[in-house]
């Protein structure tokens, strides 16, 4: 549909910032605590992992352009700006395909590792209070 399409290629950063907290590597980054900053649905300063996992939950569905119920190599645009912006995307996201088919399902996406959030997390609590939010931001300098 037009809309999902529309979607991907309007918001490439927030839909590439969330998926990059699937496969980024515990270094932090400071796109990346933007990136969280944006999960934060209720508002609170604060970013709780369901809230990083809804999401994803959001993202896989503008990934997943022909509704399929898998966001794969067909999802893809077939040219121009889209097409790469829908690529790096996809590339983020290929190691929450945990059973190696080549496609993503939605439970694949939301159950995917979280290792960015897991390494903020330094109090261990499932949340990501404003102040490592900060800190993640302040160690990428």
């Amino acid at each position: 549909p037009m809309n999902r399409n529309f979607a991907l290629s309007a918001h490439p950063l927030a839909v590439l910032g969330c998926l990059a907290l699937i496969a980024m590597p515990a270094a932090a980054s400071a796109q990346t605590a933007e990136q969280l900053a944006q999960a934060d649905s209720n508002g609170d300063g604060s970013v709780a992992k369901q809230e990083l996992l809804d999401l994803r939950a959001v993202m896989f569905g503008k990934l997943d352009r022909n509704g399929d119920g898998f966001a794969d190599s067909k999802d893809s645009p077939a040219f121009g700006p889209p097409k790469k912006k829908f690529q790096e995307a996809f590339a983020k996201v290929k190691a929450a395909d945990a059973n190696g088919d080549g496609r993503i399902s939605k439970q694949e996406m939301i159950g995917a590792l979280t290792p960015g959030f897991d390494a903020a997390d330094k109090d261990k609590n499932g949340i990501l209070s404003s102040a490592e939010i900060a800190a993640l931001s302040a160690a990428a300098g």
